[in-house]
C-alpha cells in the first residue's frame, strides 16, 4: 500500500506528540502525548496545506478544529486504515536480563 504521509513540522504543543497528513487520500494520522493515535478521514486538503505551509498554526488548535469537533472528518478503524505502518519498533533487551 502506497501513502504519501508528510510529517508536519514538530512544533511546541501539550497534546500533540506528531501528526501526519495525506493530502491525497484526505487523511491524517495524530499521536498524542498520552500515548493514544487516531487516523482521520475526509480531513479538508486546504486545511492539511494551510497547516503544511503555515508554521504559526498551533498544532493543538488544528487538531482540534479539523478533527476532533469537525463535523467532516471520522476516525479510520483498522479496516480502512493500516495503522502498523506508523508502529515504532519495540526495543527488546536480551533474554539474560
Amino acid at each position: 500500500m502506497f501513502n504519501m504521509f508528510i510529517e508536519v513540522p514538530s512544533r511546541t504543543s501539550t497534546a500533540v506528540r506528531s501528526l501526519k497528513v495525506d493530502a491525497l487520500k484526505s487523511q491524517a494520522y495524530v499521536e498524542f502525548n498520552s500515548g493514544y493515535s487516531y487516523a482521520y478521514g475526509n480531513v479538508s486538503k486546504r486545511a492539511i496545506l494551510n497547516v503544511l505551509f503555515n508554521p504559526d498554526i498551533s498544532l493543538g488548535f488544528w487538531v482540534n478544529h479539523n478533527l476532533v469537533n469537525c463535523d467532516r472528518t471520522y476516525v479510520l478503524d483498522g479496516d480502512e486504515f493500516d495503522y502498523k505502518q506508523f508502529d515504532s519498533p519495540k526495543v527488546e533487551l536480551p533474554s539474560f536480563v
